[in-house]
């Protein structure tokens, strides 16, 4: 029986891997920050293991990689980098301390979880690393720079890894999904003066949340769709590096910044 790590499995995209995976024959361990809320929402299933792991934590994560290789008897076949949270602020008043926060988790935390896993599948020649990202890693979303930063970052550790060990049968790939029907929006936080709901960012807030809540309606799709594409990629013999996911994030792809406050309805300046 094949062993994969889920990252952020309580929820969203990360629990309906955790279920395709399972469905698949899969052993999943899952990787979450509450164990007693993980156990509620996951299925009763013998071959799932529920393990505390925040990824900031350094301790939590050799210990929680440690229990799933040894279920594993050795290296695990997959892990799914998932684990992650939006932050929605101003580049000139975002709080330094909750952009250091956003890539410790999204970004160093993913890195950590890596760095973990990829010693037993080099000695083990074998492996498969699925990194979910967002198609907003390269989009100028005004407020949401320090998000896209993680993410963008994320990125580029994952495209570097990718060539660092393909010799020794290690397989990345990342997933860049578009608007997804999650509770992800429950664990956006605010920073600076949009969290005080004014400033000269004020108008432009609302406009986002009226453009996404706009997105939403025309483009959601299911986070098992997004869980059906990473399953498709950690089996797959030789898959394709990075996969959008949703008409949207193939849309979204082509366009510039005056094309992006269009599709989000902000009414902001557009450049000359």
């Amino acid at each position: 029986m094949k062993t994969a790590l889920v990252t952020g499995a309580a929820r969203g995209i990360g629990r309906a891997t955790v279920e395709r995976l399972l469905s698949r024959g899969w052993r999943v361990v899952a990787g979450v920050r509450d164990v007693d809320a993980a156990r509620a929402a996951l299925p009763d299933r013998g071959e799932l293991t529920v393990v505390r792991m925040d990824v900031t934590d350094a301790d939590q994560v050799r210990e929680a990689v440690g229990g799933a290789q040894a279920l594993a008897g050795g290296a695990l076949d997959a892990v799914v980098s998932n684990a992650g949270y939006a932050l929605v602020g101003a580049v000139e008043d975002a709080d330094l301390d909750e952009v250091r926060a956003v890539l410790e988790t999204n970004t160093l935390g993913a890195l950590a979880v890596m760095q973990a896993v990829l010693p037993a599948m080099r000695e083990a020649r074998r492996g498969s690393i699925v990194v979910v990202s967002t198609v907003g890693a390269d989009l100028p979303t005004p407020l949401l720079g320090a998000y896209r930063a993680s993410k963008a970052a994320l990125n580029a550790i994952a495209d570097v890894l990718a060539v660092e060990v393909r010799p020794f049968g290690i397989r990345v790939a990342r997933v860049e999904p578009g608007m997804v029907a999650t509770e992800f929006s429950r664990s956006t936080r605010r920073t600076g003066s949009v969290a005080a709901a004014g400033g000269p960012y004020g108008d432009l807030f609302a406009g986002l949340r009226a453009g996404m809540g706009t997105w939403r309606e025309r483009y959601d799709i299911g986070p098992d769709v997004v869980a059906g594409e990473i399953v498709r990629l950690v089996e797959h013999d030789d898959p394709p590096s990075v996969v959008p996911v949703g008409d949207d994030a193939v849309h979204l792809a082509t366009l510039d910044e005056d094309g992006l406050l269009d599709f989000l309805g902000i009414a902001w300046p557009r450049r000359p």
